[in-house]
């Protein structure tokens, strides 16, 4: 063993088989007959055993799988080597012809060896090429061995390339025209679950992934990888197409996978060169360059753009696509649904529910529940009752498209756990938080907040902040949901920096009257109260714009409900002080009905308020212009005060007396501190 071990150390390049000899080999032993439907394995025991060559240096090192058909190897291979520009002479390193079968079959050595000489073979070779078939559920990544040699190829940077035969190509080049083809075959890969022949090699090969990568970084770096092949393949197909439709059909296929992998503005770009070269070539009347315009406005819309070009963009394509299409086509039908998830971000709530409503009947009666389609709109139809308050409307869809998720794709889909993970956060904002937990995937971290385990809420948060910085809606979620975690820490600085953050990635994506934004105001303004914000005029002047701008200018928290009743809170806030911050808030009503009680244990007396924003900065003012006796401005204001809380109906027992004396400046400093926030 070790004679053979230091062989291998000098051998730069380890030695392998041509391709005209895979052909020979084939030849000598009866033709394409005698090895019709023999998987890799089979050879090997079969013809290979009692067999040897000469070998020389290897160029590239082939990844196929025992129980793929060895001829659909040899034939992917010689059209792989065709397209490259490569001849019979290259050497292959093809594990069953260049590793010694006998040494294996009477295990000679163990894992080890076998692993380093693969490792060595690749790092010295430095091409890879993989045998796919079938493309859309290809064995080879169903195999523990052939996953690993992906990552390996990964780890020590060698080109990675896909062979398919040539039927198997022209299946694939068909396929992956249509959407989510490619990432449906993606879905399927988890290494996890991966196989091998010999039981100690998955043992050994799992252990070293643990060690090294894990699991779910593997399973990324293998789509990593396959997406970039995919791009490479798809450049190539535009490069080389006939005529300019046919470049621009390639264009909406790139469009299709860049938006897929959540790269927005390159896909935003590639969808409208397709829309211009469809309209210049075919004119208006072509369904084609409204298809294209409307994903345009999609892929916009996900990168967060300018909601009133994405509107337009978005109703010119649909009125185009009823025009030619009709109300019943599904590219008309997505049209509508984009353009719905437009109105709803807008805050457009009265038109995005009616839009949608008629979308998803259509969708449920053309191509059932089931269908993605379908599901999708069932998804935003949550959305939208969310931000209309309406959250038993939202728990109920929810619920349904949850369960058909789970029916349709499995409880491992990643479409499953976003909305397992909805109704999580819908089950939160009802005060159930015993029955958001086993729901919570992707916001675990802030339910751990909410139920009082702070140091795993940190642990998971801070996790999810280093993976997601690429999605600025995940990460806007993820740092306000930090910025919350250390409020209820009571590090007030830390926190109101990272809800700085989260709430300027929030306005980069919302208008800022949508629900999303100003539900995300009230902590924020808690924040500022305990950073001594609001003792400054122009940090009070600030907010109010801020505020104004929200339309949350008013006695009443916009689209903050109350846990015991689900309105809308006007007035005073209530809430525990001995629950964690932001978890539970109640109107007077439900105070006055102790509601609270079904909720927690803490009783009446730990209940503390909150008065509404923008009272609370328009008295703050008052108070600072009365310490500085900057009494013309103090009038001037104290009428606008007087005409807030006349308008607001505010109770004449809760306003603020026009006269102050010394004292009653000196006690309603004092009484800020009673002022809690949850």
């Amino acid at each position: 063993m070790a004679a053979k071990d230091s062989a291998l150390e000098e051998t730069s390049t380890p030695l392998g088989l041509t391709l005209g000899f895979f052909k020979r080999f084939i030849e000598i032993h009866g033709g394409r007959d005698a090895f019709e439907n023999l998987t890799t394995g089979a050879v090997c025991a079969r013809f290979l055993l009692p067999w040897s060559f000469v070998r020389q240096a290897s160029d590239v090192v082939c990844q196929p799988c025992l129980v793929v058909s060895y001829l659909d190897v040899v034939d992917a291979l010689d059209d792989f080597f065709q397209e490259n520009g490569l001849d019979d002479s290259v050497a292959v390193w093809f594990c069953t012809f260049c590793n010694n079968q006998h040494e294996i079959q009477d295990q000679v050595y163990d894992f080890d060896h076998w692993f380093g000489i693969f490792r060595s073979s690749l790092r010295s070779v430095g091409n890879v090429v993989m045998v796919m078939s079938p493309w859309n559920d290809p064995t080879t990544l169903r195999r523990t061995w052939c996953v690993f040699e992906v990552y390996a190829s990964v780890v020590e940077n060698a080109r990675f390339e896909i062979a398919m035969g040539r039927s198997q190509k022209a299946s694939f080049l068909q396929d992956i025209q249509d959407d989510g083809a490619f990432y449906k075959m993606l879905s399927t890969i988890q290494s996890e679950k991966s196989e091998t022949t010999i039981p100690s090699d998955r043992d050994n090969i799992f252990q070293l992934i643990r060690d090294e990568v894990g699991f779910v970084k593997l399973d990324r770096m293998v789509f990593e990888v396959l997406e970039k092949w995919m791009l490479r393949t798809v450049d190539q197909q535009i490069e080389q197409a006939a005529d300019v439709l046919s470049r621009a059909g390639w264009l909406m296929v790139k469009g299709t996978l860049l938006r897929m992998k959540s790269d927005y503005g390159d896909a935003a770009i590639v969808f409208r060169s397709a829309h211009d070269i469809y309209l210049c070539g075919k004119g208006p009347d072509c369904p084609d360059a409204w298809k294209a315009l409307a994903d345009t406005a999609a892929a916009m819309l996900e990168r967060g753009g300018a909601l009133d070009e994405v509107a337009t963009m978005s109703e010119e394509a649909l009125g185009h696509q009823i025009r030619l299409l009709s109300k019943d086509h599904e590219e008309t039908l997505s049209s509508m649904d984009c353009l719905g998830n437009i109105y709803s971000r807008q805050g457009k709530y009265d038109v995005a529910m009616p839009l949608l409503m008629e979308c998803y009947e259509k969708r449920r009666q053309l191509f059932g529940e089931e269908h993605l389609s379908t599901r999708n709109t069932m998804t935003e139809l949550s959305i939208v009752c969310v931000n209309q308050n309406k959250l038993e409307e939202a728990l109920d869809w929810s619920l349904r498209c949850f369960t058909v998720q789970k029916r349709v794709l499995g409880e491992d889909h990643p479409d499953t756990s976003r909305m397992q993970n909805n109704v999580g956060i819908i089950y939160l904002m009802l005060g159930k938080t015993s029955s958001a937990l086993p729901f919570i995937q992707a916001n675990l971290g802030n339910t751990f907040r909410l139920v009082g385990n702070f140091a795993e809420s940190e642990r998971i948060l801070l996790d999810c902040l280093e993976k997601i910085q690429s999605d600025a809606l995940a990460k806007a979620v993820c740092v306000r949901n930090l910025g919350l975690l250390y409020l209820c820490k009571h590090d007030y600085e830390v926190a109101l920096t990272y809800y700085k953050e989260g709430l300027a990635l929030m306005a980069e994506a919302y208008n800022r009257s949508n629900a999303n934004y100003t539900r995300a105001i009230p902590p924020y303004f808690l924040l500022k109260m305990k950073t001594g914000c609001f003792e400054k005029l122009e940090e009070i002047d600030a907010f109010e714009k801020e505020l104004i701008e929200a339309e949350c200018y008013q006695d009443s928290w916009k689209n903050f409900q109350c846990h015991g009743c689900r309105g809308e809170i006007q007035g005073v806030v209530y809430e525990c002080s001995k629950c964690p911050i932001q978890s539970l808030r109640y109107c007077r009503a439900c105070i006055d009905l102790n509601k609270p009680e079904s909720f927690c244990n803490h009783g009446m007396d730990a209940i503390m308020t909150t008065k509404p924003m923008a009272r609370y900065i328009q008295e703050e003012r008052l108070k600072l212009l009365a310490i500085d006796a900057t009494w013309s401005e103090y009038d001037h204001y104290f009428l606008k005060y007087e005409a807030y809380c006349d308008a607001n109906k505010v109770p004449l027992g809760e306003r603020l007396p026009k006269d102050m004396s010394t004292s009653e400046q000196e006690e309603a400093t004092s009484c800020c501190s009673f002022w809690f926030w949850r």
